[in-house]
């Protein structure tokens, strides 16, 4: 069910996207004649229309399969590195808002924030054999785990 959602708003995202881009071509001096409705209208009528909502549909439908990961960070406890994983979190922006045992969730802080990922801002750390794993939207938990590997290193020449 989860996998529908994250298509579904994919799809309005693109689809949103797509009637900014339309409003903005409306303000072009050579198109100053044609008002917004009618550019939008003959966008989807045209050849390329079919096309262009097949290929909306098409992505929104994969989304979830690439737009998501899952990152390992070797040599990472959350209980003894857990000011670590806190300040790799924190500089991109993101609070606890859940613990778990050996899990943790956060949240992107600030409502814009959340908006820029269409409310898809979890990132779930959870301990594993060697290291955690972080989970959430790719390319937040990509930044983040780069952030933490970048701390796990430094914390060799701290002692």
């Amino acid at each position: 069910m989860k996998y529908v959602i994250r298509s579904i708003k994919y799809l309005l995202f693109l689809c949103v996207l797509d009637v900014a881009l339309v409003w903005l071509m409306s303000f072009d001096d050579a198109l100053r004649t044609v008002d917004f409705v009618t550019l939008l209208r003959e966008q989807l009528s045209s050849e390329s229309g079919p096309w262009l909502i097949v290929a909306f549909v098409a992505l929104a439908a994969f989304y979830p399969r690439f737009g998501f990961m899952r990152r390992r960070v070797e040599g990472c406890n959350i209980a003894k590195d857990e000011v670590r994983i806190m300040n790799a979190m924190h500089t991109y922006g993101f609070k606890v808002v859940g613990r778990e045992g050996d899990v943790l969730r956060f949240r992107k802080e600030g409502f814009v924030g959340r908006l820029m990922l269409m409310f898809e801002d979890e990132i779930v750390v959870r301990a594993t054999e060697g290291g955690v794993e972080l989970s959430g939207l790719r390319r937040t938990v990509a930044r983040v785990a780069y952030q933490l590997e970048c701390y796990m290193q430094n914390s060799r020449y701290e002692e």
